[in-house]
């Protein structure tokens, strides 16, 4: 709950906060829609404000844990006369009790329907359930971005499909234990730009570009682990039984999802290509920009410019 942290009321932080920590609470992000994935800020969700609050109507898609969440996340236009960046404003929804809400599941690869697409036809919204300022929503949506990427990545680091390559690892051949071992370096690497993103936290930094330099080498890590693992076990990683196999599989196809979920490769190669090595962005990037505070944007763009001149500091955190 970073951005609840970030930009909530003292209400809804003494709300929420200690009950989603003690995992009473379940969320789910709705965020993404038909026409707006990678360019978010396209979305066409609209809340409407009336004497009783604010009236959501739409459709979200992609939305993890719909069917199971408490609360949601929601991003949704207000203004649709400002540029796009500036007329959004977030929301928070209450998934059980607000009427109006139609929630569908999505079938993926596995068999599974972890995702979801969720329509709102006139959802009633109280005043309070709107997180930082109307028509600010674009500023909390990155924290949140940023932060689900940190997320992501602390979810994959040495995970149990490492542990079990390290483990069978004595009685490979040479050419296998050092595939292994690279992966092994990856890893502890990869533990590293998490303490570097953490220290940033501590401090009281944004995530910043510096979460889209770790989901890309996390995901990419993920999928090499997982498709080393279903290499090795041969024809038994396709048998669909409870065992060795069922889970080699299920853990392939599932990371072929980790370079879309959370902004895809393309958009985070933008982000580092923009935020850190300051190369010319597109217009969408630079509308996205403006829409920050200039001040803050440009303090942490400085501080990971150094970074990536100086590793060191990705390591101990910013130096004075």
């Amino acid at each position: 709950m970073p951005s609840l942290i970030a930009y909530g009321t003292e209400a809804q932080r003494e709300r929420y906060l200690p009950a989603t920590l003690r995992g009473d609470l379940q969320w789910c992000q709705l965020f993404s829609e038909p026409d707006a994935g990678s360019d978010l800020a396209a979305l066409r969700t609209r809340a409407v404000r009336t004497d009783e609050g604010w009236r959501i109507t739409g459709q979200k898609v992609w939305t993890s844990a719909a069917r199971t969440a408490d609360h949601g996340i929601l991003l949704a236009r207000t203004d649709p006369d400002a540029p796009k960046h500036r007329g959004l404003t977030y929301f928070l929804v209450d998934m059980k009790r607000a009427r109006g809400i139609d929630i569908r599941p999505l079938k993926e690869i596995t068999g599974e329907a972890l995702f979801n697409e969720v329509y709102f036809d006139d959802v009633l919204l109280p005043a309070d359930a709107v997180v930082g300022e109307v028509g600010g929503g674009w500023r909390v949506a990155r924290n949140t971005l940023g932060n689900e990427r940190v997320h992501m990545a602390d979810q994959m680091t040495f995970d149990s499909g490492l542990e079990a390559l390290i483990a069978r690892s004595a009685g490979l051949d040479d050419t296998t234990r050092a595939r292994i071992g690279a992966l092994a370096a990856e890893a502890h690497a990869l533990a590293c730009i998490g303490l570097r993103t953490t220290l940033q936290q501590v401090s009281g930094l944004e995530p910043g570009a510096g979460a889209s330099v770790r989901k890309l080498v996390q995901t990419v890590h993920q999928q090499k682990v997982a498709e080393l693992t279903l290499e090795l076990l041969g024809p038994d990683g396709a048998v669909d039984e409870p065992a060795a196999g069922e889970r080699a599989l299920h853990g392939f196809l599932m990371s072929r999802c980790l370079t879309i979920a959370g902004g895809t490769t393309q958009i985070q190669l933008n982000v580092v290509a923009e935020r850190i090595l300051g190369l010319p962005g597109t217009d969408r990037t630079r509308h996205e920009e403006e829409s920050e505070d200039e001040g803050l944007h440009r303090r942490r763009r400085h501080d990971e410019v150094r970074e990536a001149r100086d590793p060191r500091l990705a390591v101990l955190g910013h130096g004075p």
